[in-house]
């Protein structure tokens, strides 16, 4: 998918330098210096220029060079395309009735490239064992979509899991077929608002597993409190660096409540530390 986004000058500038497997994130900005991460650290390419038409190009080969059909996506700031590739959008808004329309004259994009790192649980095996609603911690960029996606092939091996994946990047869905491997029993609510998801598929899908990415706001907290009572088991990404964050915050202070393990990425794909509050309360 990459060889479409990218002209061929930017693509052979990066990945003559480094392997795709090994990039993470790609950002292209209008007249500076095309960059990328890999292993949680940037790096820039000085004599390689990003231009207004590489972006261009790349948000036309994101929407099938149909941009209207898309600009519900674009509003929100980003687009997925292919098999999870999500971009995130930077430029002009342009407002309607009050509210943010569409973006026009983008000046930024920020490429994050999808991987399927199997065995990257391995210090997991006795949580996934028990199947206890679990809380991934860390900063942004550090592995955790990438550990849900492998909690997701794990789990959905011998249980009912419905992932909600709002921004079609967890367990991306390309043209009607899931793109990264699962087990047999996952279901996929793909590009649908995880409330109006929480509220509608937790009664008519039955999942033993909820697997969701990136909790955000009180009443995504209040949803995964509500599911939690209700007997279904949730796994979930917060941005946070550590336990003491959430614990400060009062919108995500109660999911240290519901939630039975706590698992502190320190590094890219590296676990920190995993909290057991069951251990704790007995």
């Amino acid at each position: 998918m990459l060889d479409k986004l990218l002209s061929e000058s930017l693509y052979n500038a990066v990945f003559s330098a480094v392997s795709e497997n090994q990039v993470s994130e790609l950002r292209l900005r209008a007249g500076k210096p095309i960059a990328y991460a890999c292993m949680g650290e940037y790096y820039t390419i000085k004599d390689c220029i990003v231009t207004a038409e590489d972006i261009e190009r790349a948000i036309g080969m994101a929407t099938g060079h149909s941009v209207y059909a898309t600009n519900d996506s674009i509003a929100r700031g980003f687009l997925v395309c292919g098999a999870g590739y999500r971009l995130g959008i930077c430029g002009e808004g342009v407002m309607k009735d009050g509210k943010l329309f569409t973006l026009k004259n983008v000046t930024s994009l920020c490429i994050r490239l999808p991987h399927e790192v199997k065995g990257c649980c391995e210090k997991l095996q006795d949580l996934l064992k028990n199947t206890a609603n679990t809380l991934i911690i860390s900063p942004p960029g550090l592995g955790k979509t990438t550990m849900l996606r492998e909690c997701a092939r794990i789990l959905s091996q011998d249980k009912n899991v419905l992932v909600l994946d709002e921004r079609g990047e967890l367990i991306p869905v390309d043209e009607g077929k899931i793109a990264v491997e699962t087990g047999d029993m996952c279901d996929v609510a793909c590009n649908i608002p995880k409330i109006t998801a929480y509220e509608t598929l937790v009664r008519t899908m039955r999942p033993d597993v909820i697997i969701t990415d990136e909790v955000f706001g009180a009443r995504e907290v209040d949803a995964i409190c509500d599911i939690s009572r209700c007997g279904v088991v949730v796994f979930a990404s917060l941005h946070a660096r550590g336990i003491n964050e959430v614990y400060a915050s009062e919108i995500y202070r109660p999911l240290l409540q519901v939630m039975r393990y706590f698992v502190v990425l320190e590094e890219v794909g590296k676990v920190g530390a995993i909290y057991d509050r069951g251990q704790a309360d007995a």
